[in-house]
């Protein structure tokens, strides 16, 4: 079976980045990767992407109830066309971009949609095929808006400050930040649910420590360690720096002080 990891967050938490990092790495490393990014993969997933975030209606929004049908279509048809066929590879490592805790944390928490709708909408598009591994990148939602601004300001047309997504709109980011605080705590929640599954780690720290962190954790999962045993770049694969200081922490210990 494949080795499913999914990256979770909000907006400016950096799990983008470091998906991206993870992939990159494993690659190098000569490990079967495969990367998918929610919504999007599959031809109606990026139709559908354009449509929620591309506002092709003008300044019109979609309902809420909409917004988690067009999110959870997208999932569908990645899970049916893309994930069941993939999760029996036996040495692949699938690493997701968000997937189904996105829909949970924003639709659930964020707009306040029943959480038994939204887990019922989830159960049907994904067939039972969740990560092995979910990290998440926990930030302060004040802070991490911040911090998007002043990294990606003044890099579009106009001078616009805030980060732009592929289809050049910003449509949670402009939510009030109580939308966001929303949906953080959603995201605890959901952590604190399946402590086994999720793993939290403090986003506002620098990236590469982030990234030694995601590494360490990902190295020292058995289900990885024996895709890559039998494989001729397993201590290089398997190599860890020591000396990394370490960002990840648990729920149920103590964390970083704000």
């Amino acid at each position: 079976m494949a080795l499913f990891i999914s990256f979770e967050g909000g907006e400016g938490s950096g799990k983008s980045t470091q998906a991206g990092r993870l992939v990159r790495t494993l690659e190098d490393r000569g490990v079967p990767t495969h990367f998918i990014h929610e919504p999007g993969t599959t031809k109606l997933g990026l139709h559908i992407r354009e449509l929620i975030k591309g506002r092709p209606w003008g300044k019109d929004t979609i309902s809420h109830e909409a917004e988690l049908f067009l999110f959870s279509a997208a999932r569908a048809d990645l899970v049916s066309k893309v994930l069941s066929k993939q999760v029996e590879e036996p040495r692949l490592v699938i690493v997701a971009d968000r997937y189904v805790d996105s829909t949970v944390a924003y639709q659930g928490y964020g707009r306040r949609l029943p959480l038994d709708l939204v887990d019922s909408a989830n159960r049907l598009a994904t067939r039972g095929v969740m990560p092995d591994l979910t990290l998440l990148l926990d930030c302060p939602p004040a802070d991490a808006l911040e911090r998007v601004g002043k990294v990606q300001s003044g890099l579009f047309d106009g001078g616009e400050s805030g980060r732009m997504d592929d289809a050049g709109t910003r449509r949670f980011e402009d939510e009030p930040l109580a939308f966001h605080r929303r949906v953080r705590s959603g995201y605890l929640k959901l952590a604190a649910l399946e402590p086994e599954r999720w793993l939290v780690l403090d986003g506002m720290n620098e990236e590469d420590k982030v990234f030694d962190s995601i590494w360490q954790a990902v190295t020292r999962m058995e289900k990885f360690r024996a895709m890559v045993e039998d494989s001729d770049a397993s201590d290089a694969i398997l190599t860890q720096d020591e000396e990394s200081e370490r960002t990840l922490f648990s729920l149920s210990g103590n964390r970083p002080g704000r």
